[in-house]
């Protein structure tokens, strides 16, 4: 009877309980999404609880709920009026997030929980320590960002409580050593094989002449125009405002180059008064947000990786899929994939000048950098599929879950 009790329980999907901070149109929330939609059904069931409720503006929580993995309800007038009000707002916010992982664990019952993001550590750690259930954590960033970000207590709080997590997902190699730092053994530490949607990209690939021509129709650009591609949230840790500066010299080399840069935020009038000052206004196009991303890497000419702390983040991975020579900071990674596939240029972190010195590089190169793009796709195609990430993340709950 117990052989045949463990036979079932092999065989039964794993059920896993997400927790992320909030529902967003970036690059957390589309790895979830991507791990929801490619894993197997027969083998996983996966529930979302979110520590913010959801505002209601990204795809991500429409496809969610479709897919029956989450159910909260977007915010209400009286949550944007208590969003006034800092403390209260946490509270209201830390009770509904309680309420329905309660809830969860009742008719859900997970056998695994997975933390994405930071203010949710404060809910899984203890669900731990009550239910004894396995706790994962996929690593949203480095450090470095999380204390550009004002969240310094993240690494503290990892650091003292490591212990309590069986393992921790990393999507970056410095993201890996900066586990190693703060006392996580490196048995814990499961590296992401894969981040890409190959068979997405590759649909886009097959249209790319297509898109070259639809994306400079849309913004109103001569079809031989040059176009240097941005993406992310306008936040300073982006480096978007180096990208910027160096526009006016490239300008003056190549006076057919526009800048596309796809993302919102907190920087979008900061940018748009630089660009003014400056005289380039014309050239830059800050497009916002766009739930399709691959169209527009299909238009691009060059890269920009402007990062000041990250080597490379789920944006450059897909410019990098595209085929797109890459100009990016050095932020000091003796692991960056720039150094190791040679798809584009390595310049001093911050340094504007170095950044408009690649680009004009790139840009002068009789196929604009084709052939450096090439060598991205040809690795990613062979190492970066999201099927492997998957895998790797399936193989780990069922372990966790089997008491392995």
């Amino acid at each position: 009877m117990r052989k045949a009790n463990e036979g079932i329980k092999d065989n039964a999907p794993i059920r896993v309980l997400h927790l992320i901070d909030r529902i967003t149109g970036y690059g957390t929330t589309k790895l979830l999404w991507d791990i929801v939609r490619l894993t197997p059904s027969d083998k996983v069931k996966h529930l979302v609880v979110t520590f913010s409720p959801n505002k209601g503006k990204w795809i991500y929580a429409d496809l969610l709920q479709e897919k029956g993995t989450y159910g909260q309800v977007p915010k209400r007038r009286i949550l944007k009026i208590l969003d006034r009000w800092d403390m209260t707002w946490f509270l209201v916010r830390y009770m509904s997030a309680l309420w329905h992982v309660g809830k969860a664990l009742i008719w859900f019952r997970p056998d695994i929980i997975n933390i994405h993001t930071n203010y949710v550590l404060t809910l899984g750690l203890p669900l731990k320590i009550i239910l004894r259930r396995p706790v994962v954590h996929l690593v949203p960033s480095l450090f470095s960002q999380m204390v550009d970000d004002g969240k310094a207590w993240v690494p503290k709080l990892l650091a003292k409580f490591h212990t309590s997590f069986d393992c921790f997902f990393t999507a970056a190699s410095r993201c890996r050593d900066e586990l190693l730092s703060v006392g996580i053994p490196d048995s814990k530490i499961i590296p992401l094989r894969g981040l890409l949607d190959l068979e997405e990209i590759n649909r886009i690939l097959h249209k790319r002449q297509q898109f070259h021509k639809s994306i400079r129709e849309q913004y109103h650009l001569p079809s031989d125009a040059l176009i240097a591609l941005s993406v992310g949230r306008l936040d300073s840790s982006k480096g978007h405002a180096y990208a910027l500066e160096a526009l006016p010299d490239l300008l003056r080399l190549f006076p057919k180059l526009h800048w596309l840069l796809v993302g919102n935020g907190n920087q979008l009038s900061e940018l748009e008064d630089r660009a003014k000052k400056l005289g380039i206004y014309d050239h830059v196009h800050l497009v916002g947000y766009q739930e399709e991303l691959l169209p527009y890497y299909a238009a691009a000419t060059v890269y920009l990786r402007t990062m000041i702390f990250e080597e490379t983040n789920l944006s450059t991975y897909k410019a990098m899929a595209m085929g797109i020579p890459i100009v990016g900071f050095d932020t000091g990674c003796e692991t960056d994939l720039l150094k190791k596939v040679g798809h584009g240029i390595l310049v001093p972190n911050k340094s504007v000048a170095g950044l408009s010195a690649g680009i004009a590089q790139i840009l002068t190169l009789p196929d604009h950098g084709r052939e450096l793009g090439g060598r991205g796709l040809e690795f990613c195609q062979a190492n970066l599929d999201i099927r492997l990430g998957i895998e790797d993340i399936t193989a780990v709950y069922k372990k966790l879950r089997d008491g392995n």
